[in-house]
């Protein structure tokens, strides 16, 4: 009897310690993991797509597209339509954190996430799309900013992946942004997207 006590007593002794350890990673950051956060899944997503830039008037948004897509329900739809007065030559979306937010307001703390990953397929398999992370300026300026340019889409889901390990993403209003060129697009371009999530 005795034996079992002395074995409870240093058991509590020892959780009590990895309890303590495991409290202070967890205040640090060092041991909690991430949790996900989604730009874009079924119709939904914490960053919301109200920057519109460029050649507003040439973008026709469905983000409830029923088009194939990558899993679910839904995907995004992305058309630009240069034929409708593109007089700026290009046009793009940032999605932003919180909605309409050009920097002068506080962003999201994405910290510990490690990676943005995204599902995108064209139309025709001839579209040319940019895509960004960050680099919203303003009063309170992303602390993050990464680029794929002119990236040649397929009419084939494709995944890419933004390794984030190592930046600042202390402040994010612009969680993901597509930019398109119409010297690239010369006949506009129609795109969808599917699973843009922060991990």
């Amino acid at each position: 009897m005795k034996k079992l006590l002395l074995c409870l007593l240093a058991f509590t002794v020892v959780s009590s310690a990895d309890a303590q350890v495991l409290k202070r990673s967890s205040s640090s950051g060092g041991m909690k993991p991430a949790k996900k956060v989604t730009v874009y899944e079924e119709g939904k997503g914490v960053f919301a797509p109200s920057g519109w830039m460029g050649d507003v008037g040439c973008i026709k948004a469905d983000p409830n597209c029923t088009e194939k897509p990558k899993t679910g329900k839904f995907c995004s739809k992305w058309t630009y339509d240069n034929s409708k007065g593109a007089s700026q030559g290009w046009a793009g979306v940032y999605w932003l954190y919180p909605e309409n937010n050009w920097g002068g307001k506080k962003g999201m703390d994405l910290s510990g996430h490690k990676r943005l990953s995204f599902w995108i397929r064209g139309d025709t398999g001839k579209e040319v799309v940019s895509i960004k992370i960050g680099g919203v300026k303003g009063d309170y300026p992303d602390t993050v900013t990464k680029e794929l340019t002119a990236l040649k889409l397929g009419s084939q889901w494709k995944q890419y992946s933004v390794d984030l390990t190592g930046r600042d993403l202390s402040n994010v209003s612009g969680g993901f942004c597509w930019t398109v060129d119409g010297k690239l697009n010369p006949k506009g371009c129609i795109f969808y997207l599917d699973e843009v999530v922060y991990e």
